[in-house]
């Protein structure tokens, strides 16, 4: 038996007996969606697929939301990873809201905001969003009079 076939076996039988990290699996559908973190505007709706947002390490969340849903200019402490599942996200970069910067984002697209960038976000028909980082997530307003969660206190 050469090495190449001996190291190749080792790591089978390894990994045949260490004990693996639960694993998930998720298609658009059996996707448990709740009300958005006090942070987003009313109307959308999340789900959480792996980890706790909330907590230090990996997550997975999913955003729905109708058409003409908006957050305003915001940066997160972490960098913001974004697939497009379904529809369309229009996002643009900078302090203040300005049409003129969206750019489209078709489903299939990705990108990569990088941690305490200021963007916003706009979608003018129904879209389903995968967000994915490290946590915890955050969500901090450019304008702090823009946070949903100031409009009820």
């Amino acid at each position: 038996m050469s090495h190449f076939s001996f190291a190749r076996s080792a790591s089978l039988v390894a990994l045949a007996v260490i004990p693996m990290a639960s694993w998930a699996i998720h298609g658009t559908e059996g996707v448990e969606w709740g009300a958005p973190p006090p942070v987003l505007a009313k109307g959308a709706k999340f789900a959480v697929l792996l980890g706790d947002p909330n907590q230090p390490g990996p997550y997975v969340v999913r955003l729905s939301v109708p058409a003409g849903y908006r957050v305003l200019p915001h940066w997160h402490s972490q960098a913001e990873n974004v697939t497009v599942i379904s529809g369309t996200v229009m996002i643009g970069m900078g302090d203040k809201w300005d049409s003129k910067a969206l750019k489209v984002q078709k489903a299939g697209s990705f990108g990569s905001i990088p941690a305490k960038t200021n963007h916003f976000a706009m979608f003018k028909v129904p879209t389903v969003i995968q967000i994915h980082g490290e946590g915890p997530f955050d969500l901090n307003y450019v304008d702090p009079a823009d946070d949903p969660q100031k409009a009820h206190k």
